[in-house]
């Protein structure tokens, strides 16, 4: 049966990008929420505006026949190769788009007193390093929202730029993922592309965050501390749930009726803990630490509950 409600566009969406996860405490920590279609992952910075061909992303598999005496046609295929590469023309100048493109990273000049002088220099390297990195691609439908992580990934081709009076300058890049533990990257989403009714029906768009008002003072083996919890676009009851200290089940702490915000307290002697954010079938789990400022987005530890 057709349905002209499931044409899917991406009229919004960014490119966003962190260091490679290197597994060890501080390091980058992967989404595992849709978001809300403008704001990047905590951790990863976003790289502005593309140009109006948008993002290309091309997921490939390379495959090579098995062939048999009794069939003139090949009886199975093994996968040579897999991949994904994703291409990008960025338009801004910046520092991470300009670095990124040149491989290189900039460094202010000074004169001889030690004073910087307001030039910065990039040296091209002829035998230069590639660097890791790990990828956000966001894109959206009104409501509707699309994400795709890819954990470790290289830049492996630049275009040219191109210097013209009535063109700005573009940094082209292809970016291709590396594997990590199997898997080249995910794809998260709030479409239901499994439902049964016909058209979307998404998810409510709310975001929330996480902070820790007192992290230049908390003592945590002395005092409870606090994380604030801050929700916005709450359509309907959200809730906010405490990992308990066996790491075994969520224990509400609060609901919310509407936008707001709501101070969780971390018993004294647990420096780190884990909330939980849900709303609309969604949920949203954030590390906490009480000498960092702000929660970092994780996966949660427990699924359900």
């Amino acid at each position: 049966m057709t349905d002209a409600q499931r044409i899917r566009f991406a009229p919004n969406g960014g490119l966003h990008v962190a260091p490679a996860p290197t597994g060890r405490p501080g390091g980058t920590e992967l989404p595992a929420d849709v978001g809300d279609g403008r704001t990047a992952p905590t951790g990863y910075k976003s790289l502005g505006y593309v140009d109006e061909g948008g993002v290309t992303i091309t997921p490939s598999i390379e495959t090579d026949p098995v062939n048999a005496w009794q069939s003139a046609t090949p009886v199975l295929y093994a996968v040579k190769s897999a991949s994904v590469q994703i291409k990008a023309t960025l338009i801004e100048s910046n520092a991470l788009t300009t670095e990124l493109f040149w491989g290189a990273s900039w460094i202010a000049l000074k004169d001889s007193t030690g004073k910087e002088t307001g030039v910065y220099r990039l040296d091209l390297s002829s035998t230069p390093d590639l660097q890791e990195l790990s990828l956000v691609i966001d894109w959206s439908q009104r409501n509707t929202f699309y994400r795709c992580v890819i954990p470790r990934a290289m830049i492996n081709d630049r275009g040219a730029i191109t210097l013209q009076r009535k063109e700005s300058q573009k940094y082209e890049l292809t970016i291709s993922a590396l594997d990590t533990a199997g898997s080249l990257g995910y794809v998260l989403t709030n479409d239901n592309l499994k439902g049964t009714s016909g058209g979307v029906t998404p998810s409510a768009p709310f975001a929330a965050a996480v902070m820790v008002p007192g992290y230049t003072s908390n003592d945590s083996a002395a005092n409870a501390w606090t994380a604030r919890v801050t929700a916005t676009g709450v359509t309907s009851p959200a809730t906010v749930k405490l990992l308990n200290t066996a790491g075994a089940a969520f224990q509400l702490q609060t609901t919310l009726s509407t936008d707001g915000t709501f101070d969780v307290t971390v018993p004294k002697g647990q420096a780190t803990a884990e909330i939980k954010v849900s709303h609309a079938g969604v949920d949203y789990c954030y590390s906490v630490t009480d000498k960092q400022q702000i929660g970092v987005s994780k996966a949660c530890t427990v699924v359900a509950g």
